[in-house]
């Protein structure tokens, strides 16, 4: 497949990703720079064209530019999805798009699909432990006599001690948000408007987040399940239809 590329073209893709009117600021910054060489028919490769001009590139979820290392201005490209080049760090970043986190298994972080699942039928959490979620028995438990429950921290569950305790005077209680239990303040409450319900996960309550569930396959709190996130994700990637010819 050819790539076409034409000034329309050219101005097109300048204007999304460079924030500049019009291609011809290309060529003109990039006139001391050794540009790529040209393609058989003549025409530049867009995607070069970019990475060899001086323009700031706009790194924002809605305009990342896949291969592009993500540190700002930095034109150089990168053999992972998303992440840095080498003079960055060369590190890797999930696959999603404005997400921080590290990839696992299949290039997306835990939160957005990535790693190993749970193996218990219809479960769609990831696994900590022997193929399990910490619901299912993953992960390290609780160290009391007769307590199964998964630690929170110190070896013990929140019942009997582990985890965070809030930092009010006198106040025993285990950290639910921030450091704080839900008494003194730390709750945080369902996104949706007009809602006073407390967040359950993923930002809803008990009942918007299943109003948000995957309609497709498994169910998770991201709104799709993640094969679904992946494939999702992947489209968002895709290049416009328009640089291509067959």
């Amino acid at each position: 497949m050819a790539l076409l590329f034409t000034q329309a073209e050219a101005d097109f893709i300048v204007r999304t990703f460079c924030g500049r009117p019009d291609a011809n600021a290309v060529h003109s910054s990039a006139k001391h720079k050794q540009m790529p060489p040209h393609s058989p028919n003549g025409v530049d490769d867009p995607l070069d064209a970019l990475l060899f001009c001086d323009l700031p590139l706009d790194h924002s979820p809605t305009n990342e530019i896949p291969h592009v290392c993500l540190a700002p201005d930095c034109h150089q490209r990168t053999q992972a999805t998303r992440g840095y080049c080498r003079q960055h760090g060369a590190t890797k970043r999930c696959a999603f798009a404005g997400c921080p986190r590290g990839p696992q298994r299949g290039g997306f972080c835990i939160t957005h699909g990535g790693g190993r699942r749970c193996t218990v039928d219809g479960c769609n959490k990831a696994v900590q432990t022997a193929g399990l979620c910490k619901s299912h028995g993953g992960g390290i438990r609780c160290g009391a006599d007769g307590c199964d429950k998964s630690s929170q921290g110190g070896g013990y569950c929140r019942k009997h001690g582990g985890g965070k305790r809030c930092q009010a005077v006198g106040c025993d209680k285990s950290v639910q948000r921030g450091s704080f239990c839900v008494q003194h303040g730390g709750v945080q409450y369902c996104k949706f408007d007009g809602c006073h319900r407390t967040d359950r996960g993923g930002g809803c309550c008990d009942v918007h987040r299943h109003n948000n569930e995957c309609t497709v396959g498994a169910a998770c709190h991201q709104g799709l399940c993640a094969a679904h996130k992946r494939r999702h994700v992947r489209v968002s990637y895709a290049v416009p239809a328009f640089l291509y010819a067959s």
